[in-house]
């Protein structure tokens, strides 16, 4: 009996314990679908942002001008300093050449003064000494200088002088007696004249039998002899003329050429001048490194004097004197389609990385297609400048690279949820 009873109460236990109670299950199914409402609310509400990666390099919105080694040589001459203000055509060195930069004051005023002398030839021309090294331009001098003597010397030439003056007097002699031979045959004219009248008189009475046969050939002989003398003197007066006309002829192209040679010697001086005035400009591109702009210069390597310099080196660089930044960046065309205008951007800078130092923040300008058609040029403004996310001021000396991200969307986990699904279906 006994042992039945504890059977019976052993299996009313084992169904007590075997039976989870109502209230248990009530509060873990409530439990379980409060945390999935939970899960489910916070795929909703929580947003991640999509972005679009790409480089990025950050300049001025005008760019830095770079600036150059025209020829390569010895650096012999460095005349400015890093992170100073300098003006377009401001010499910033000069390099290995034989011309050199002290002598280009003394070249300068010698042109000025040449160029004076053009306007009135009746001034000088001041040469520096024969010491003087001119380089590249001792042609160009020697012509100048040999062009200036040769006029002066024209100028001072007794001999061309004294034959103008002999030429000169004697057209005015040949004149004074083409004077007088007018003079003689105005009178022969007259006496011409009178001794034809008197033949036609005493050849009518010869005709009328009044006047001899050897009266009328005496009178006849008399009116040739007088006609003979008036073209005598057509003939001096004739002759007359020709020697002037000679005289004259040799005395234009004595003055012919004598103005020729002075204007040569001027064209020479001139055309020497421009050759010299051309040679320095060659000189100053070929052998001085000066400013391409208004700006900031800095430098972009370490620079001694007697440094060696290759050619086309990059030696500094002119920030513009308004220095607003803006970014260009190159995205691949993968997922561009999702940017756009005004959409918020990252940049990462290689030069401070973004843990120390924070990122800057832009907004999209402009988006275009690039030259590799792999990839978009996006334009991106600086509305803080080069302002950090943790308020700290970067300074550009020329340009900096780092990386970009694009903000195009805050996307929903569940919608990442369901765009994944869907990407397995299909």
């Amino acid at each position: 009996m006994k042992n039945s009873t504890q059977n019976l109460l052993s299996d009313e236990m084992l169904d007590i314990l075997s039976e989870t109670p109502g209230w248990i299950v009530r509060t873990w199914t409530g439990v379980i679908a409060g945390i999935l409402t939970l899960f489910f609310i916070s795929t909703w509400v929580i947003k991640y942002p999509e972005v679009l990666k790409g480089n990025a390099i950050v300049t001025t919105k005008i760019p830095p001008i770079r600036v150059v080694v025209p020829t390569g040589g010895r650096l012999i001459r460095l005349l400015a300093k890093d992170d100073i203000r300098v003006k377009k055509g401001d010499i910033l060195a000069e390099t290995e050449n034989t011309t050199r930069l002290e002598n280009i004051p003394a070249m300068k005023q010698l042109i000025a003064s040449a160029r004076q002398f053009l306007r009135n030839p009746q001034r000088t021309i001041s040469f520096p000494g024969h010491q003087f090294v001119w380089g590249d331009l001792q042609d160009d001098f020697n012509l100048l200088r040999q062009s200036y003597l040769d006029y002066k010397h024209l100028q001072t030439d007794r001999f061309q002088a004294s034959q103008l003056l002999s030429l000169q007097e004697q057209a005015d002699e040949l004149r004074q007696l083409g004077a007088v031979n007018e003079r003689q045959k105005r009178i022969s004219d007259e006496e011409f004249a009178n001794a034809e009248e008197r033949f036609r008189s005493e050849e009518t009475l010869y005709q009328k039998g009044i006047y001899s046969k050897s009266d009328y050939i005496e009178s006849k002989n008399k009116h040739l002899k007088k006609q003979s003398e008036r073209e005598e003197f057509h003939k001096q007066a004739l002759s007359n003329r020709l020697k002037i006309n000679e005289v004259d002829r040799n005395l234009h192209e004595l003055k012919h050429s004598y103005s020729e040679k002075q204007r040569l010697f001027l064209d020479n001086i001139e055309r020497s001048i421009h050759n010299i005035e051309n040679s320095l400009q060659n000189w100053r591109q070929n052998y001085l490194i000066t400013a391409p702009a208004d700006g900031k210069l800095v430098f972009l390597k370490n620079l001694t004097e007697n440094q060696h310099l290759t050619v086309s080196d990059t030696l500094f660089v002119v920030m513009p004197e308004q220095e607003q930044f803006i970014a260009a960046l190159d995205f691949p065309v993968r997922g561009m389609g999702k940017a756009g205008i005004g959409q918020k951007v990252i940049i990462k800078l290689d030069d401070y990385p973004y843990q120390e130092f924070g990122m800057l923040e832009g907004r999209v300008l402009s988006m275009a297609p690039s030259l590799n058609v792999r990839f978009y040029r996006v334009m991106v403004s600086l509305p803080k400048g080069l302002t950090s996310t943790y308020n700290q001021t970067f300074t550009c000396k020329s340009e900096m690279t780092g990386t970009a991200e694009i903000v195009t969307a805050d996307v929903r986990l569940i919608e990442r949820a369901f765009y994944g699904f869907r990407k397995l279906l299909l």
